[in-house]
């Protein structure tokens, strides 16, 4: 048996005889209330019995001896029926109630003497889920109702975790995606090895983690103060699932999509969309295997999508002319024998085939159990272009993934006091790349009119990652008066095997077109394996992240409730890197200590919190709320997965400047007479997972009109974030001569030792905050009409904002003046400021027993661009990297050393690139406001967007017995705002979200940097698809 399995056995088997089995938290809902009589008196005693109603499951409970009554792990949604009896008394009962999840809905009752006559009564249930006295911190709820009315396109998660204000694309309060929490019926569904921009599973292969219809609700928290919720340090995003009821139902649908439910292209000619489909199908169905009892629900899902990939050269989009493309395509079939793939039209897919399937048991009126599976099996062609940068067609690859994923589920309440809440969760993911054509190096070519790009993708030729993860939660809850304690632990045991050789196959560059047709590549970089009989090693390797709290939730009134935990994250890896002593004698005269096997195990990350909900009117018409407490998450698992193949021990690494010529077979480059290089990853000493210490404030207010008002502000502080260092690059050996521009520049031997490429360091800083303020309306009309619309105002600043999955990637791509070593606090890629969000929905039912419904939902989402930054091309400051030095603005041509260049058989002289760059600069509103400073990273912004999404739905119901039968049509319009003025809607995109407008050319025979600047640049693109409206057709057929 392995060790994974050994530890994994060791560690349940601890936690199950240290406590009860159980759990709560994002998975259930919760009651609570007061009994009183017509005179204010507490009726300890009574009993209150809820009912779900769909499966008859019931849920008992009785009043202490302040009248209070608490019941925890229920059923979400409902409706239910609950009823409450005292002797004496006459029996009242709440009908419709409904349970949102992780909230707790409030239902008072007044009682009446049984010898008096019964008047009209009056029964309070709060189940609002603002008005809300388990509300702390800012959160979301997403209903199923407005999951199946809201529009979609894509039918995913993203399309309602939109809904909340301090969201923004897969962005949780200014941080990255990968410092979310997903969880689905409570177990974790995060992307946790950190690969997908998604943050989900299967992410890489296009695809959503679960089907939306089998999806029963979402809740999106950014500020819980509720100890048993961790894991993040952005936001968490959680769902649960769809049961069967007493009642068999069921549901086959059907969307679709194509070039005629699109608009025309916004830029040049309006022409029609090429041929492209997209197609989502699928049934659900579930009911009753014993009435009461045992309930399941099943439901397979698939999407088809083939579009063609966009800029094709010599098209109006494109600013390569076709001649140039075929010409390079010629030149390397007849130069090497090799076919560079398409350059015109490519069509690229994207597939996948969902199954899900639940069980539910109600074992007694106590205990409840589920079990459901989830497989995801998907893949997605990937390819690029845009207006001055193409991949030919050979450069694609093909995204594998497949994803099992089964949760075990036991809710149990043991007495009025105890309860309990278990959850036991296993997933396995398989995900690898499938290379496009014969196997040959990338080359990239750096030309002043675009970049090309063609050869097996650097990334794909070695690349395989297997992930199983065991999580095991249970949660103990004990009711004291009005005290709701929490014992509970939640652990996730991780087991890794990955595969990953950047550039295994070798990864040329070209200064341009010339140079590479007259053969004179100016970097060549390679990986090859130091392991005799593996030509491709893996890292191998078991993490595990153990937590444990405790909790008092302290009812002091009906007005007052506080909130007091503390939670106890630590990582522990059980593996450690291997140990490379040769790296050690070379570095320890400067770096004491350092070793290649270091890992972050068995730091203890303690997180207390505090939250508090206060209602000081008897009308509970204000309502103030908020907290403070850290929040610790998990680290990208593939930051740490580095160090286990970047040892210097497995992998040597090729990194050749301006070398002879160029050759298909790096391996002519590893010469055993010279001394072997290395890539070392190494990890900071006591280096700590991501921390923040995030405060919050909120005020409810209800308006005239029912209208309520929300303002909220949330102040996030950096206590832990990553950073990265080289440690093998030099000190600075002067300043860049000939100008204004003054910064740091290496010498030419930048390397401390020449046989490491790099030494690349993880390392902690506390430098960075993010902060959001929000107003928020909401108001419900009658019949139906729901509407919301809340703006936030936000900044995030960081010094690294993790965009990349390698050590070296997320070093050598951060924007920087000076020393990479030392970056300066920015913006980070993640910064939103200004954000407007909106939705709205009515249903109208008419004819005889409502045979007949039409609805219409609108969702508008309005934001200040998205930042970019502006950089060179080319490796100004000569520290090794060529993608990360931000440009100086210069204010006259006099500031920038412009040289001629010869592009496509056009020559532009220094005067006309000058006339070109400083009529770009002053048509650039942050450009023309930095002229005589650098550039900040991410201190650009693409312009405003705005987008109006709309559903219109029309139901005809026919009903057979008891049967319901519902025929529905949908049809789903994104970006209406285009489809009323091609103006409208527009949506821009950045390659990388770095915008390199000015090449580095060189230094002249004085030794002052030269540059290129290419007048056909574009501050950023207009994205082709995203920017039309687009239509989707959508028909379902409903049975009760």
């Amino acid at each position: 048996m392995g060790l994974f399995y050994k530890l994994l056995i060791i560690c349940c088997f601890c936690l199950l005889q240290a406590q009860p089995v159980g759990a709560q938290g994002t998975t259930t809902a919760a009651m609570n209330g007061v009994v009183r009589d017509q005179s204010g008196m507490a009726l300890p005693g009574a009993t209150v019995i809820a009912v779900h109603t769909p499966t008859n499951t019931q849920y008992v409970a009785g009043t202490n001896t302040d009248g209070y009554y608490n019941i925890q792990n229920m059923r979400v949604g409902g409706p239910y029926t609950v009823t409450t009896s005292y002797i004496g008394y006459q029996e009242q009962r709440a009908e419709n109630v409904t349970l949102s999840l992780g909230q707790t809905a409030r239902v008072d009752f007044e009682l009446v003497e049984s010898a008096r006559q019964l008047g009209e009564v009056e029964i309070v249930g709060e189940q609002d889920d603002v008005f809300n006295q388990n509300r702390t911190g800012a959160a979301t709820n997403v209903t199923r109702e407005q999951i199946e009315n809201l529009p979609t396109l894509s039918r995913s998660l993203q399309d309602f975790t939109r809904l909340t204000p301090q969201a923004s694309g897969n962005s949780i309060a200014g941080s990255n995606n990968r410092y979310n929490n997903i969880t689905i019926d409570g177990a974790v569904n995060n992307d946790v090895f950190g690969l997908s921009s998604s943050g989900t599973p299967g992410g890489l292969a296009g695809t959503q983690p679960i089907s939306l219809d089998a999806i029963q609700e979402i809740q999106v928290v950014v500020a819980p103060y509720d100890v048993k919720l961790g894991n993040f340090t952005g936001g968490g995003i959680n769902a649960v699932t769809r049961s069967g009821t007493n009642t068999f139902s069921g549901s086959v649908y059907g969307f679709g999509r194509n070039e005629n439910t699109i608009g025309k292209s916004v830029e040049g000619p309006r022409e029609r969309a090429d041929e492209f489909s997209n197609y989502q199908y699928g049934v659900r169905i579930g009911g009753p295997i014993k009435q009461d009892k045992l309930f399941f629900f099943f439901n397979y899902d698939a999407t088809r999508f083939e579009e063609p990939v966009r800029f094709a050269p010599g098209s109006a989009e494109s600013q390569i002319p076709l001649d140039v493309a075929q010409e390079l395509a010629d030149f390397v079939q007849s130069r090497y024998g090799y076919d560079v793939g398409s350059f015109g039209r490519i069509d690229r897919q994207t597939q996948s085939d969902k199954f899900f399937g639940r069980l539910d048991w109600n074992i007694s009126d106590k205990h409840q159990l589920t079990l459901r599976h989830n497989v995801v099996d998907a893949f997605d062609d990937n390819i690029s272009r845009s207006s001055d940068f193409i991949r030919f067609g050979n450069n694609a690859y093909r995204f594998n993934s497949v994803t099992h994923s089964s949760v075990l589920e036991l809710n149990s309440r043991f007495s009025n006091e105890f309860s309990n809440n278990l959850i036991i969760g296993y997933t396995r993911i398989r995900e690898d790349r499938q290379i496009q054509g014969a196997l040959f190096p990338q080359i990239t070519i750096f030309d002043p009119i675009a970049d090309f790009e063609f050869g097996s993708q650097r990334s794909s030729t070695a690349n395989e990652l297997d992930q199983d993860i065991f999580e095991f939660t249970d949660n103990f809850t004990y009711l004291l008066g009005r005290h709701n304690f929490t014992l509970g632990t939640h652990n996730e045991f991780f087991k890794f095997r990955n595969l990953f050789i950047n550039n295994l196959n070798g990864r040329w560059e070209f200064n341009s077109l010339e140079d590479f047709f007259n053969d004179n590549p100016r970097r060549v970089r390679a990986t090859y394996s130091l392991q005799e009989n593996d030509p491709t090693p893996d890292a191998e390797f078991n993490a595990m992240q153990l937590g444990f709290y405790v909790q008092d939730e302290y009812t002091f009134s009906e007005q007052l409730k506080l909130t007091l935990g503390l939670r106890l994250d630590i990582p522990v890896f059980p593996d450690k890197p291997q140990r490379n002593l040769a790296f050690e004698n070379d570095f320890q005269g400067i770096y004491p200590g350092l070793t290649t096997d270091r890992t972050p195990s068995g730091e203890l990350m303690w997180a207390p919190r505090f939250g508090f909900n206060y209602t000081p009117t008897e009308d509970r018409t204000l309502q103030l709320r908020g907290g403070t407490g850290i929040f610790t998450g998990r680290v990208p698992f593939v930051w740490l997965s580095n160090q286990f193949i970047n040892t210097g021990t497995i992998l040597g690494t090729i990194d050749r400047r301006n070398p002879d010529a160029f050759v298909e077979d790096v391996g002519e480059f590893i010469d055993p007479s010279i001394p072997q290089t290395f890539e070392i990853n190494v990890i900071a000493d006591e280096f700590k997972l991501p921390q923040v210490w995030r405060s919050n404030l909120a005020v409810d207010y209800t308006l005239p009109y029912e209208i309520f008002l929300t303002v909220e502000g949330i102040y996030s502080k950096t206590l832990n974030d990553v950073v990265y260092k080289d440690l093998n690059l030099v000190a600075p050996s002067g300043t860049l001569p000939g100008g204004p521009d003054n910064r740091e520049v290496y010498p030419d031997d930048r390397r401390i030792n020449e046989n490491y490429t790099n030494v690349i360091l993880l390392d902690n800083t506390d430098e960075g905050s993010r902060y959001s303020i929000t107003g928020q309306l909401r108001k419900d009309f009658f019949q139906g009409l729901k509407t919301t619309l809340a703006y936030t105002y936000g900044k995030s600043k960081d010094v690294n904002s993790g965009t990349n999955s390698t050590a070296l990637s997320n070093y050598e791509f951060n924007q920087i003046v000076n020393n990479p070593n030392d970056p300066e606090l920015s913006y980070s890629r993640y910064d939103v400021r200004h954000r407007i969000v909106g939705s709205a929905g009515y249903t109208f039912r008419y004819g005889t027993d409502d045979r007949f419904a039409t609805g219409i939902s609108l969702f508008y989402e309005g934001q200040s661009g998205l930042p970019f930054t502006y950089l060179y091309n080319g490796d100004l400051n000569r520290e090794g990297n060529f993608a990360n030095d931000l440009i100086y603005v210069p204010r006259s041509q006099s500031e920038i050393n412009l040289e001629p260049f010869t592009s496509g058989g056009l020559t532009f002289s220094a005067e006309e690139q000058w006339e070109a760059l400083d009529d770009f600069i002053s048509n650039d509103d942050y450009l023309s406001d930095r002229r005589g400073r650098y550039a900040e990273r991410n201190g650009a912004r693409m312009p405003w967007t705005h987008q109006v999404d709309l559903r219109v739905f029309q139901d005809f119901v026919l009903q057979a017995g008891d049967n319901r039968h519902t025929f529905q049509v949908t049809f789903d319009i994104f970006n209406v705002g285009n489809l009323l003025n091609r103006d409208w809607g527009h949506e821009f995109f950045v390659n990388n979200e770095a915008n390199e407008i000015i090449r580095f050319a060189g230094l002249d025979d004085a030794g002052n940097p030269t540059f290129t600047f290419n007048p056909g640049s574009v501050r950023y693109n207009t994205a082709p698809f995203a920017s039309r409206w687009q239509g989707q057709l959508g028909l379902r057929y409903l049975f009760n």
